[in-house]
């Protein structure tokens, strides 16, 4: 036998051994869920006095290990509300696993698991801190950008049913706290009050369906204004519209109420 194809007959079982590992390789790691990156929103529902609350904002997964930065929103008091608490967890297979970090001495861990990788539902425990012991359910959803067009009605301090059409632009990135900035532009139509407004990266942002605007106006003198918004998105996997309390809050057009506004993708 000539020495070359001794080699290659030789060569024969290694290579089978070493494609067969590379194939079970493959597998295992396809297996695993893969997880929307970006903005997430989840609701929590206590078993105990807790009641229901919101955690939204970024969650990213770099093979099978998550990292997020989330904000509790409406939470018992004992998590709080709006700060920052860094996650972090593992997938494995179609199951997720995700812890915070300590906050005031209290861990809340997420046991979870999905078919896809924008939804994910399981439950939830809480270790020390004021909620000791407390755990319930969990529903995760992603949540897409909200850019694009939304129009609305307010009503303005002359008692106006005033038009507002928004054109917001979300973030691809999120900030260091886990939001994701909101910038645009108002229009105001049937007002002799307001007439264009504008948003800011650091004045508007957005945490799982939970969203904070405070804009400035041009008003009909031609002066600045303030305005607030604070609605929630209607629904977190395809949001068609935004409620909550708005209010002008400086300027000529000044109003000490607030109003419902109602905004809908266009």
């Amino acid at each position: 036998m000539k020495f070359a194809n001794f080699l290659k007959l030789a060569l024969l079982p290694l290579m089978a051994g070493v494609i067969a590992l590379s194939g079970c390789g493959a597998t295992s790691s396809s297996n695993n869920l893969a997880l929307t990156q970006g903005n997430w929103s989840m609701t929590v529902t206590s078993g105990g006095a807790a009641g229901t609350f919101y955690i939204g904002g970024n969650l990213t997964q770099t093979g099978t290990n998550l990292a997020g930065t989330l904000q509790f929103i409406g939470s018992s008091g004992c998590f709080p509300p709006s700060a920052p608490v860094t996650f972090s967890g593992t997938v494995n297979g179609h199951n997720v696993t995700l812890t915070s970090a300590s906050v005031a001495g209290q861990v809340l861990t997420i046991v979870a698991s999905g078919t896809a990788g924008t939804a994910l539902s399981g439950t939830y425990t809480v270790a020390g801190g004021c909620d000791a012991g407390d755990q319930g359910t969990v529903t995760a959803s992603a949540v897409p950008s909200i850019s694009g067009t939304w129009k609305g009605t307010i009503v303005d301090q002359n008692s106006e049913t005033v038009t507002v059409t928004m054109a917001l632009t979300q973030a691809a990135t999120a900030s260091t706290d886990g939001t994701f900035a909101l910038t645009g532009n108002l229009t105001y139509t049937g007002s002799t009050c307001s007439i264009s407004g504008t948003l800011t990266a650091g004045n508007a942002y957005i945490s799982g369906t939970s969203i904070a605007m405070q804009g400035n106006t041009i008003e009909s003198d031609n002066s600045a204004g303030n305005f607030t918004y604070y609605p929630y998105l209607n629904n977190p996997t395809s949001p068609t519209s935004m409620q909550g309390p708005y209010q002008q809050t400086f300027g000529v057009c000044t109003d000490a109420n607030t109003y419902t506004a109602t905004f809908t993708k266009q």
